[in-house]
Formats: structure tokens, C-alpha cells, sequence
């Protein structure tokens, strides 16, 4: 059986702002940045129990070559749900907020 991928609503929103801003920085790179995420997203999808639980609801994989972020994620039996993809500069008090 496959599961589907839910963002959260603030997860896509901050994947979005993410992507604006590396295509801000540099031509195409806000793509590379999406692709990076896509494929970590896949892995996930492929086994999501080989990721570190951060929680006891609540996993994290790093994105590729992009490895300031992490995309946080719940597994359940349909679906996996996407959290956060968190920048590790950002505030963690935000992260921990939304990881409960």
C-alpha cells in the first residue's frame, strides 16, 4: 500500500518561502532546493523508520545537500505527514512548539 504525503499548512508555507528565497539568492537554486526536498521526501516514503525519532510521534530526515535543513514528519498508516522543513538557524523554541 502507498502512502500519500499531507503538508501541514505552516510546513508548506515555509517550503515555499524557502524555495522564493534560493531563487532570490541564485537562479535556479530555489528549484535544486525543491528537487532536494522531493527526494528526501521520497526516501521517506520508501522507510520512514530508518529516520531519528525526535519524539514519540515525530521523525526527522535531513535534506540532501541542503543539510542546514530537516523535514519533520509523522508516520501514520495511509499517510505521512510533513510537519516542518526547518532551517537549523531559525528559532528552535518555533520547532518545538510545533512538535507537540
Amino acid at each position: 500500500m502507498s502512502r500519500q504525503v499531507i503538508f501541514d499548512l505552516q510546513a508548506r508555507l515555509e517550503f515555499e518561502e524557502a524555495v522564493v528565497w534560493y531563487d532570490g539568492q541564485q537562479p535556479g537554486l530555489g528549484d535544486r532546493f525543491e528537487d532536494a526536498v522531493h527526494a528526501t521526501v521520497q526516501l521517506i516514503l520508501q522507510n520512514p523508520e530508518r529516520f531519528k525519532p525526535v519524539s514519540q510521534t515525530i521523525r526527522v530526515a535531513r535534506v540532501g545537500i541542503f543539510k542546514n535543513y530537516s523535514v519533520f514528519f509523522r508516520v501514520r498508516p495511509d499517510f505521512i505527514g510533513i510537519v516542518s522543513v526547518f532551517h537549523g538557524a531559525r528559532n528552535p523554541a518555533e520547532l518545538r512548539r510545533r512538535l507537540k
